[in-house]
């Protein structure tokens, strides 16, 4: 999906975000599976709409409990002749249907339209009753039905008995086909509300996701500005349950702006945070960040960890090859956001080194924009942007917490060392920790 495996979009929080979505009725569930990247004015309609929504919360839920209602009729109307049981399914959803309309009209929404079917709907209900039952009717069909009481009543098992149910089944098959023939001419109107039945759900869905986690409208950005303030990822809260998460805040106004850091020192989580939400504004959501900027990115790709591919024989840095040689073509002729987290630790130190600063050289000349996080030094250089996750901060002697909010830093500002804090503070064996500790001293670290 959008170019992501399942295990990347299970850590960077896509599948937590699309199970928190809650469409109402199967058209929305629809619309989510056929996500697309949105054209400028598809955006400013989504992004309207949704505010339309979130401006009016008792109306919102109000026109989710009819959607709900809503059975998928796409296979009865499909059929030349439909069944009594396809009458019934289309006669219930007409019905809710109608109920559906005033409630849809309290709002204004930019390119969703319903149209009425009162003509559809007195084919399926001529008496106007609106009722949920359907029964097969005609002038014929009572005389006949009277008829077979009689015979009935006198021996359930004659010959009149059986020839009158002969007469009625095809009775019944002939009104069946005549009814299925008047509504195919309502057929296109049927789709086309469907659609529009699809975008709203789709909507108000987006609209409860938002008003349930202080989501924000994004900016399009027009300068190829990606830039994000107090951004935030609503499945690492839900992972670190009653801790803290941090708001991260940073901008991508160069070709390649470089996160550094110790490990565990939130690189990879700001990385997926950013991919996230991007792709988010891109689908048509709103964003986990206060403000944001987002330019019309063609697409988005990530290379993180757990890349390897068993079925290839590729190892995870050979799996790391394989995907950027992918991007690098499509970067030759797209506009991507390129996001790296950790590229090359599937190789040796000095060579993983080499290959992350040549790549970032590299990508700095497609066009594109490039987010890497790394733990190698001097990555980033004159023209880079340049951020470090604050990392250890010290409340007291031998009392530490992890301070993942990111800093600006000179380009040739080197990278954080805290690992040898990060043993101290998690309490590792007093004899090891002296061995570490000598080979600091030796390497002079």
């Amino acid at each position: 999906m959008f170019g992501f495996d399942a295990p990347q979009r299970k850590a960077m929080g896509l599948d937590f975000i699309l199970g928190r979505l809650s469409p109402a009725s199967p058209y929305g569930a629809e619309k989510i599976k056929a996500m697309h990247f949105l054209s400028p004015q598809e955006l400013a309609q989504a992004f309207d709409n949704i505010q339309t929504a979130m401006a009016h919360p008792r109306e919102l839920e109000e026109l989710r409990g009819h959607l709900a209602s809503l059975k998928n009729i796409r296979g009865s109307i499909a059929k030349a002749v439909l069944t009594q049981v396809d009458f019934f399914e289309v006669k219930h959803f007409l019905i809710t249907y109608e109920k559906l309309l005033p409630a849809f009209k309290q709002f204004n929404f930019s390119g969703i339209e319903l149209h009425p079917m009162e003509d559809a709907l007195a084919i399926v209900d001529p008496r106007g009753l609106r009722v949920a039952a359907f029964v097969v009717e005609s002038p014929e069909l009572s005389q006949i039905r009277k008829e077979k009481l009689r015979a009935e009543a006198g021996d359930p098992h004659s010959e009149e008995r059986r020839a009158l149910v002969e007469r009625e089944d095809a009775e019944e098959a002939k009104v069946l086909r005549e009814m299925s023939g008047a509504l195919q001419a309502h057929i296109p109107l049927f789709l086309a509300n469907l659609e529009h039945i699809g975008a709203l759900d789709f909507t108000l869905a987006k609209a409860k996701l938002a008003a349930e986690y202080n989501a924000n409208r994004p900016k399009i950005s027009d300068r190829g500005v990606l830039s994000y303030t107090r951004l935030a990822n609503p499945y690492m809260a839900h992972a670190l349950k009653h801790q803290p998460l941090t708001k991260i805040s940073l901008t991508l106004s160069t070709a390649v702006t470089v996160i550094t850091g110790a490990n565990m020192g939130g690189k990879s989580v700001a990385i997926k945070s950013v991919v996230l939400n991007t792709l988010l504004c891109r689908l048509g959501f709103f964003v986990f960040a206060d403000c944001a900027e987002v330019p019309l990115f063609d697409g988005i790709c990530l290379i993180s960890e757990d890349m390897q591919d068993v079925n290839q024989g590729l190892s995870s840095f050979g799996a790391e090859i394989a995907r950027l040689h992918e991007i690098v073509h499509r970067g030759k002729k797209e506009f991507l956001l390129i996001a790296l987290d950790e590229l090359a630790r599937g190789t040796n130190p000095t060579e993983g080194e080499a290959i992350v600063k040549a790549v970032a050289n590299y990508l700095a000349k497609t066009g594109c924009l490039c987010l890497m996080a790394t733990h190698y030094n001097q990555v980033a250089k004159p023209g880079f942007a340049h951020y470090q996750v604050k990392g250890l901060s010290f409340t007291a002697p031998g009392a530490a917490y992890m301070d993942y909010h990111l800093i600006e830093a000179p380009h040739d500002a080197p990278t954080p060392r805290d690992a040898l804090h990060i043993c101290k503070t998690l309490g590792l064996d007093g004899d090891l920790l002296e061995e570490i500790q000598n080979e600091y001293r030796r390497l002079d670290l």
